[in-house]
This record gives structure tokens, C-alpha cells and sequence, in this order.
């Protein structure tokens, strides 16, 4: 079951002229991807607006989350518009669409501005996160971002905590390994890792890595075209090459299966145009998590999502689109929780590797009481 989360109800701010004067705007990119933000360590989990693109291609979070978890304080003037951060005496004065800037004062000209999205305040990371003395590293193959500050990265050099090939920590030995921050959501209760540990051990770590980056590329690519969905722009085509460009070679290299689901595909667009679906949503994979049960890959995902428009909203995703035990979900709210990916590939002797891709077209669980192998429901973030 998916838990919710309700979206600010302050939608709409009203920038003053004074700001104005000297304002940018930069609307949120192409990019529908989630962009997973590591700060020192641990993956931050957002209750509602997530880390986007810009069209000036800087990576914007909400300016609270961040910040607190760097040890900033952050306060915000109506008055003026502007985000306030207050680090060990250092104050940053952030403007919401200015890109003039003041530290301890001093003005600074940013080439992007604060802005608002949804209800919160999103600022650009790199900016923020340099000023608060952290340091930050973009992760293209893993579509995300690490922030580390100084005394953080002193623990990681002398051993004191160890870090997953994507920067985040994790405790164990012998491969038997534990995320820190799953375990603190819960995770395994509901994942004990079956042979996970198998992978880890017999493929060293850069080979891991790469081979896991590829095949969570593959969920997420999917899954920003079959979450983020809009009835009136809606493609067939657009979302066949999506799952194609995604699928097992099962499916993607075999002609009547692949007639089969471009069909069905077919059938779920007009549907939506039918039902007037307007949504949108996440795949995040958690590649650390990886099993395999014969030549099956299971990638334990988390899912994101929220339906804005829908006559139906039990029906709103092409995963619940013909489950008839599928909870109507709430307009207007976040949904948050994990489901089971299942990857194969029809070459033979490959039990984990980079050829593999989605075997199922519908991954995700909308009966309301359980995610596949009886997954329990993780709390959206507070």
C-alpha cells in the first residue's frame, strides 16, 4: 500500500517588483526523471516536490530540506520573498526570482535564480551546498547528485563509514550489506536481500556499478514517460518506444509479443484520453538492493506519483489501468512507496547483466494492502 502525503495548498506567490527588477525564470526542464540527492551519506526523501533540471540546467532542490540536513537553519521573509539561511553565523539571503544574492552581505550574481515550484522554494544545489562548505559531485550514469561536506568526508577517509558505489553508507561485512538509510525507513523488513549478496561478491565493484546504472536507466526512462502522463498530449507511439527501449529482448526482438503489448498500449491510451488523466510521478531504483532469483533480476523501486486529473483515478496508470481491486487514489496527492522491477533477457546464460531489461510492461501495486511478494508501505517523508 502507498502512503500519501498532501501538497502545499500555496500554489500561487506573487513576486514583488522590487524583485522583479532583477528576475530570471527558468521553468523546470525536459528531464521527468527523479534526480536522488545524497547528503553525507543518505539518500534525502522528499514529501512532495522533488529536485529538477532547469531549462538554465542547474539542479534545483527545496531550499529546506538541503540545507537542514547540512546543519543550516533556513527562515523565510514574506515581505521580501526571499529564503534566509543562517549557517553557523553565515547568512545567505536568497531572493525568490532574483538572481542577486547576498553572503554576509556581499552581493553575488548568480546565472540562475531561487524560484517557486509547486508550493516550495527551490534553489540551486551547487550554489547552496559550495557556500555551506560541502562539497558536490554529479553521478551521470546513476542520474544523481552527492553532497558531502568536510567533516563528513574526514569519517569517509578514515574508514569510520563505509560508502556504496553510489555514496551512500551502508554497514556489513562479508557482502552482507545494509543501507543506512533504508534500514531507517524500514526497508528491510520488507527486503531481506535473498541472494543480493551473491551479485555483490562476484562481480567487483566498478563492474557492479556499471552494470546496475544501466539497468536502472532502463526503469526510469520507462517510467518517465508511463507516470508523467497528460490526456491530451498523450502518444501511443511515445510511450511504445519508451517500454521497448526498456524491454527484455523477450519481448523487444519477438514479433508477436511485441504486436501484443503495442496493442494493449494502444487501448490504454484511449483510455486515457477517455478517462482525462493528468498525472505525474517517479522510478527511483535501489540498485543496492539487487537480487536474482534464477535468470530473473528483481530491483526492488521506489514509486512516486500523484493523479492531478482523472475521472476514474483507480485506473488513472497503465499498472492499475485493468486491476479491478485497484484503490482510487486522491487527486492532488503524493503517493510514495516501493514495488518489485522484474528484468530478464532471452540470451542465454545471463543471469545479471547489461542486456537484460523490463519483462513486465505493469510493475507497480495498486491493491491497497500489499506491493508484490508482500511488500508493506513506506511513509512518505515529513
Amino acid at each position: 500500500m502507498f502512503k500519501k502525503s498532501t501538497l502545499s495548498t500555496a500554489l500561487a506567490i506573487v513576486v514583488l517588483g522590487s524583485i522583479l527588477s532583477n528576475s530570471v525564470s527558468a521553468e523546470p526542464g525536459k528531464d521527468l526523471q527523479m534526480i536522488p540527492v545524497i547528503v553525507n551519506g543518505l539518500k534525502v526523501k522528499f514529501p512532495d516536490t522533488e529536485p529538477y533540471i532547469n531549462t538554465d540546467g542547474r539542479t534545483m532542490v527545496p531550499v529546506r530540506f538541503v540545507s537542514e540536513k547540512l546543519g543550516a537553519e533556513v527562515k523565510w521573509e514574506v515581505d521580501t520573498q526571499t529564503a534566509v539561511i543562517d549557517f553557523k553565523g553565515k547568512i545567505i539571503r536568497m531572493p525568490v526570482g532574483s538572481n542577486l544574492v547576498t553572503v554576509d552581505g556581499q552581493t553575488q550574481e548568480l546565472d540562475t535564480a531561487a524560484e517557486f515550484q509547486d508550493g516550495r522554494t527551490m534553489v540551486p544545489l551547487r550554489f547552496v551546498s559550495e557556500v555551506l562548505g560541502s562539497n558536490v559531485e554529479w553521478d551521470e550514469p546513476a542520474h544523481s547528485v552527492r553532497v558531502t561536506d568536510a567533516e563528513y568526508q574526514a569519517k569517509v577517509d578514515s574508514g569510520e563509514v563505509k560508502l556504496d558505489p553510489w555514496g551512500r553508507e551502508y554497514k556489513g561485512e562479508d557482502y552482507k550489506y545494509v543501507v543506512t538509510d533504508l534500514e531507517a525507513d524500514g526497508f528491510y523488513e520488507f527486503n531481506p536481500g535473498h541472494n543480493s549478496e551473491f551479485l555483490k561478491s562476484h562481480l567487483d565493484r566498478i563492474r557492479y556499478e556499471e552494470i546496475s546504472d544501466i539497468l536502472s536507466a532502463k526503469i526510469r526512462s520507462y517510467y518517465e514517460v508511463a507516470l508523467n502522463i497528460d490526456y491530451r498530449t498523450i502518444s501511443a507511439e511515445k510511450l511504445t518506444n519508451a517500454f521497448m527501449n526498456s524491454a527484455s529482448t523477450i519481448i523487444a526482438k519477438n514479433r508477436h509479443n511485441r504486436y501484443e503489448y503495442e496493442e494493449y498500449i494502444k487501448e490504454y491510451v484511449a483510455w486515457v484520453k477517455q478517462n482525462k488523466v493528468i498525472a505525474k510521478g517517479y522510478a527511483d531504483p535501489e540498485s543496492f538492493t539487487t537480487f536474482t532469483l534464477g535468470n530473473i533480476s528483481h530491483i526492488p523501486t521506489h514509486f512516486k506519483f500523484m493523479v492531478i486529473s482523472a475521472d476514474d483515478t483507480s485506473k488513472a496508470f497503465m499498472d492499475g489501468w485493468q486491476n479491478p481491486e485497484a484503490i482510487k487514489i486522491q487527486k492532488g496527492v503524493w503517493y510514495d512507496g516501493y514495488s518489485m522491477v522484474h528484468m530478464d533477457t532471452n540470451i542465454i546464460n545471463v543471469i545479471w547483466g547489461p542486456d537484460q531489461g523490463l519483462r513486465r510492461l505493469t510493475n507497480i501495486s495498486f491493491t491497497g494492502d500489499s506491493f508484490s511478494r508482500d511488500y508493506k508501505s513506506i511513509d512518505s517523508a515529513k
